[in-house]
């Protein structure tokens, strides 16, 4: 991760799930009927946001272990999003859903790029997910630090304590 207190800014899955979200607002504000979808809307506003929002939150947890998650609540979001775009998809190809002011090409191919945004992500996710699962098994992270550092804190007392009381 970048350094500072908002490195995770500068990760390529933190960018990505920030395109991704604001091409996910402009789709559905331009795309969607604000009434008839609007459920539909606010889902896919919703998990779109999810995925950077998870990325940032994780980062400034304490522990790898938190992080791992928050970066799987991120890619389970992804998912979701992944899902009502491949739905809309079928729906604007097969003449499911239809629009007589929209130009039916363009939003399958807005929808095909988009989707393919969201392929990439979840690519870099799988790989970032993966990076920091190897180095927590290799490494630990900061809190089993902590946790060894005052086990051996406590060892020593217990044997300062043992030296003043018989050797001194």
């Amino acid at each position: 991760m970048g350094y500072g207190p908002e490195g995770y800014k500068n990760l390529l899955t933190y960018k990505q799930g920030q395109e991704i979200y604001q091409l996910t607002k402009e789709f559905t504000s331009e795309y969607l009927d604000t009434i008839k979808d609007s459920r539909l809307v606010g889902h896919m506003n919703d998990s779109g946001r999810s995925i950077p929002r998870n990325i940032s939150e994780g980062a400034k947890r304490n522990n790898t272990k938190s992080y791992l998650e928050f970066l799987g609540f991120s890619r389970a979001s992804l998912e979701e999003l992944k899902e009502d775009y491949t739905e809309l998809e079928r729906e604007y190809k097969e003449e499911i859903r239809k629009d007589k002011e929209k130009n039916k090409e363009e939003m399958i191919r807005i929808v095909e790029e988009i989707l393919t945004k969201i392929y990439g992500e979840d690519c870099m996710l799988g790989r970032q997910i993966a990076g920091l699962q190897k180095r927590y098994i290799e490494q630990g992270d900061q809190k089993d630090n902590l946790n060894q550092k005052r086990q051996n804190f406590q060892k020593q007392q217990i044997v300062n304590n043992w030296r003043n009381r018989y050797w001194s």
